[in-house]
């Protein structure tokens, strides 16, 4: 079974690989073969992502994490998590997607894997062009080009190849908002040469999903380079692939790009029943990504016709679809959370009822014990917990009964966890200057900054007065840097002379990486005095105090 969907998914018969790889998990479970559970499992993965299905591809995931947990494959762990960083990654969770890409990474070097390392240079290189962090992002795809060059490997050489296309398309876009057309020029210029190359690799697997890919990807660079005909030949071609294999999302994308040519063309009359009749079928399929990306090509046709009222009409549904799928993607974050814990709850499960009959009822009033503690405990915290009424984010009291539980789970765990303390830079000024209800409002927005900037499972706390206090929760290092660094960068880009003309806000950040180990007041005490060091070295930075082992 799992041999047979294998080469159906390499044919790109997606639904049909699905239910012949579902019969094999469930016949794996029935003869309890772990093995061949595994590769059932990790096979179901790459299918749902390749069949829009990333939220359920990560479940699957999650549970053959749990079955390679105490296993040496490590080439199965890589391959693995770097499928599950592709999802996150889909959902809009970077720092999840960064956080496996990353653990993918250092699993492949341990399996000595070049086809695996090449895997995780792709995922690693998609997440920081997902970032906007293009030059990193070609430096690590370069380096996965070279390697599925030299191993010769089709399937790793099509992905990169796409992958470099589709990053250098994003660097156009952000290159062309900015008004730099030079460097707009030579991003698509590479697009479309890395999408020429893929393509042909496309064509020599037989595989028709990659063809339809690469024809839509081709089709698009050559369109909003001005090749409006030779794009549109192209984009058929992908429609009717797409049409023909069943790829419903891939073909109202092509449907997409086809209306993004013809507004670029100045054919917004053309390329308005075309978005509207592909709007019609995405929100039958209930894709909301891709309503979202509709609704927004209408009101730029919209607006370029002149036709403001229906303009105005599509951008306001766009933004509501903006605000739900940032909803959604907190839910869906939950739900993967929940799931976790409940797998893990069932590997604790199964492994008891392996024991001896004593050491079963030991540990099982032992569990039975601690899961009413921390019931008793999550209750007790739930009632007590308070916002501050201005920021609406937790307020002292939260940091003094949330950090604490932090600290022990991280600590049984093995979980990384950093703190960070900022305060704004000389805001008596802005009091004394503005006056304190634009003070209350700088402290609001810096809120709203925190809460989009950070994720939705990171302590963010104000502490009093100017002063806030982050938990980056799960973060490795590196990232909890970065993350300090673009939090600074996005309050020092906020456009504050909205609230008041000549007002200009920044902050600084004392962070503290892995504070596992050490209590609260040594926690805040270390990320104070990395604040005070921020401050004295000139504010709007981030100054950093490691620590101690």
């Amino acid at each position: 079974l799992l041999q047979s969907a294998t080469e159906a998914f390499e044919r790109g018969e997606h639904g049909q690989a699905i239910e012949i790889a579902g019969r094999a998990e469930t016949l794996a479970h029935e003869v309890d073969d772990r093995c061949a559970l595994v590769g059932a499992l990790r096979l179901l993965v790459a299918l749902y992502s390749r069949d829009g299905q990333p939220e359920q591809a990560i479940v699957v995931g999650q549970e053959a994490l749990q079955w390679l947990r105490d296993s040496e494959d490590h080439a199965g762990r890589a391959d693995l998590l770097c499928n599950m960083a592709a999802c996150f990654l889909e959902l809009g969770l970077d720092e999840d997607a960064l956080s496996h890409v990353s653990e993918g990474m250092e699993a492949a070097r341990k399996a000595d894997d070049p086809r695996l390392l090449c895997q995780a240079y792709n995922r690693i290189g998609l997440a920081n062009g997902q970032l906007g962090q293009f030059d990193e992002a070609d430096r690590f795809l370069l380096d996965a080009l070279a390697i599925a060059r030299e191993l010769q490997n089709p399937e790793e050489l099509y992905r990169t190849l796409n992958n470099l296309g589709v990053v250098a398309s994003d660097s156009f876009d952000a290159c062309r908002d900015r008004g730099d057309h030079e460097l707009a020029a030579q991003a698509i210029a590479r697009a479309r040469g890395f999408a020429q190359e893929a393509l042909q690799v496309a064509h020599a697997s037989g595989n028709a999903y990659r063809a339809a890919l690469c024809l839509s990807n081709l089709g698009r660079y050559l369109g909003v380079s001005g090749e409006v005909g030779p794009s549109f030949e192209l984009l058929d071609q992908a429609y009717a692939l797409a049409i023909k294999n069943g790829y419903r999302a891939l073909a109202l994308a092509c449907d997409g790009i086809r209306a993004e040519v013809l507004v670029q063309a100045g054919r917004h009359h053309q390329a308005i029943p075309v978005l509207l009749i592909a709007l019609e079928r995405a929100q039958a399929m209930y894709s909301s990504g891709l309503v979202r990306d509709l609704h927004q090509q209408l009101y730029k046709a919209y607006k370029a016709r002149g036709s403001m009222a229906e303009a105005l009409e599509q951008h306001e549904k766009f933004h509501a679809l903006v605000k739900t799928q940032l909803e959604q993607r907190s839910h869906t974050q939950s739900r993967l959370l929940l799931n976790r814990m409940e797998l893990d709850q069932a590997r604790f499960g199964a492994e008891r009822a392996r024991m001896e009959a004593d050491l079963h009822r030991e540990r099982a009033e032992r569990m039975a014990i601690e899961n009413a503690q921390l019931e008793a405990e999550a209750i007790e915290l739930g009632r007590n917990l308070l916002a501050d009424p201005l920021t609406g984010l937790g307020n002292r009291r939260q940091i003094d009964l949330g950090l604490p539980p932090l600290l022990v789970h991280a600590a049984r765990s093995g979980m990384t966890l950093s703190i960070a303390v900022l305060d704004i830079d000389h805001f008596k000024a802005v009091n004394d200057r503005f006056g304190h209800p634009v003070g209350d409002a700088v402290l609001r927005a810096l809120a709203d900054i925190l809460r989009t900037t950070l994720r939705n499972g990171d302590l963010i706390a104000r502490m009093g007065g100017e002063e806030f206090l982050i938990a980056l929760i799960d973060t490795p290092s590196q990232y909890a840097r970065e993350t300090c660094e673009r939090l600074r960068v996005a309050v020092e880009r906020y456009a504050w002379d909205d609230l008041a003309v000549g007002l200009h806000v920044t902050i600084s950040i004392g962070l503290c990486i892995q504070v596992v180990g050490l209590d609260m007041a040594e926690i805040l005490a270390r990320a104070d005095a990395a604040l005070y060091k921020a401050k004295h070295g000139g504010r709007n930075q981030v100054a950093e105090l490691a620590a101690a082992t």
